[in-house]
């Protein structure tokens, strides 16, 4: 047997997808194959992560690529590096019914010909059902996954076999169905956080100074504005105020910030540094102390969180969405209500002038994310489809 996901992603304009995951070949001998898995393929990174780590099992991990072309799939690269079999599959956006059959007619040929046990869906908003609907006339287990919260069932959903949530707060707040929902959560490289290097001197920020970072869109959701106010309310406190995110123009993404209005909010105050967009992550979060995530909407999960215990930094973040799931309050970092500036700053201030409490609570994160984001939610994921894959399409009882 083998293991296939088909993954896609409403993002993506017609005619482009994210990205499928399998193992087109054969299953390693006494059982199923199962490598590969995509938890957040919106992340080139977070993929050949999840490669890798797959890696370990019996097998040869796979991935297809649903694209125009191999131009469109930045991943591809990486993946003749790490020397892992991968393919492009087309374009498929029917737009007849003609069009539709010969597409159903092409996923029917590729899952049966590949021998894929097992469909990994990651987005509800599906841009494309044909496979699904091939997948589901071969009678292939079909995995959904939520990683934002799921306001509607598309028609398709009901094929699935089992849907997956990024948290607690994602199941329960989706939409309800009779389909098995399980919490799978996000995971993390621990190496990549181990790599980091110190880039202060880049970054024009002194040895000596407490450096706070926001790390993430620039955007009115993701509490930019808190941030910016935090930053004026903490002035003269010997602290840098780090912004690493894109802006972008704001009538094209609601709520984003330009960086002229980012500059503006800024004003005079020099110790708030906006830096950019940064793929050396890794680097920013080690050159920073203190990470704070001022989310203003109900973050299904929050990676950044998970990055900071990797790195062993404390975070104060708001109690929204699936952070508590992550944060637990003065352990690995501190948690607020939306938008109360006068605890961010509280919070903040403590962390500032405590760096004993800061090497504490960084501790404590890394420790929490070593338990619980690392492997663990890999191998739940692995768990879950052997478990589909043994009982056709059901998962055992407690499963």
């Amino acid at each position: 047997g083998t293991t296939a996901g088909f993954t896609v992603n409403p993002v993506n304009p017609p005619g482009t997808s994210d990205l499928t995951i399998g193992n087109m070949g054969a299953a390693a001998p006494g059982g199923y194959s199962i490598d590969v898995v995509g938890i957040s393929v919106t992340s080139t990174h977070t993929v050949t992560v999840g490669l890798d780590v797959f890696s370990a099992a019996p097998g040869a991990p796979s991935l297809v690529a649903p694209a125009d072309g191999a131009t469109d799939v930045p991943l591809l690269p990486t993946l003749d590096e790490m020397r892992i079999e991968h393919r492009v599959w087309g374009p498929c956006e029917p737009n007849s019914v003609s069009r539709y059959a010969a597409d159903v007619a092409k996923a029917l040929c590729f899952l049966a010909t590949s021998r894929i046990d097992l469909v990994h869906v990651n987005h509800v908003d599906y841009w494309r059902p044909a496979p699904l609907l091939a997948a589901h006339m071969l009678r292939i287990p079909i995995v959904t996954h939520f990683h934002i919260v799921a306001t509607r069932a598309v028609p398709y959903l009901k094929y699935s076999s089992l849907i997956v949530a990024n948290s607690e707060f994602t199941a329960s707040h989706s939409v309800q169905t009779r389909i098995p929902c399980r919490v799978v959560y996000n995971f993390v490289d621990l190496g990549r956080y181990d790599r980091g290097c110190d880039v202060r001197a880049e970054m024009g920020v002194e040895a000596n100074q407490v450096v706070v970072s926001f790390v993430g869109q620039v955007r009115e959701a993701k509490g930019i504005e808190s941030f910016i106010r935090l930053a004026h309310r903490l002035r003269g406190r010997g602290a840098r105020f780090l912004i690493a995110g894109e802006c972008r123009d704001a009538e094209r993404f609601e709520g984003s910030y330009t960086q002229a209005r980012l500059m503006s909010e800024i004003g005079d105050n020099e110790e708030i540094r906006y830096i950019g967009y940064r793929n050396d992550i890794e680097n920013l979060y080690r050159s920073t102390d203190i990470l704070v995530m001022p989310s203003r909407w109900d973050e299904p999960f929050g990676l950044i969180n998970i990055e900071a215990g990797a790195a062993g930094k404390p975070i104060v973040a708001t109690r929204v969405g699936g952070i508590p799931e992550i944060i637990r309050h003065g352990e690995n970092g501190f948690l607020v209500d939306r938008d109360d500036i006068d605890s961010m700053a509280e919070y903040t201030a403590r962390l500032i002038d405590d760096p004993a409490l800061r090497e504490e609570m960084g501790r404590a994160g890394r420790r929490i994310v070593e338990e619980d984001f690392d492997n663990t939610p890999v191998r739940e994921l692995e768990h879950l489809y052997e478990q589909l894959i043994d009982n056709r399409g059901r998962l055992a009882k407690g499963a």
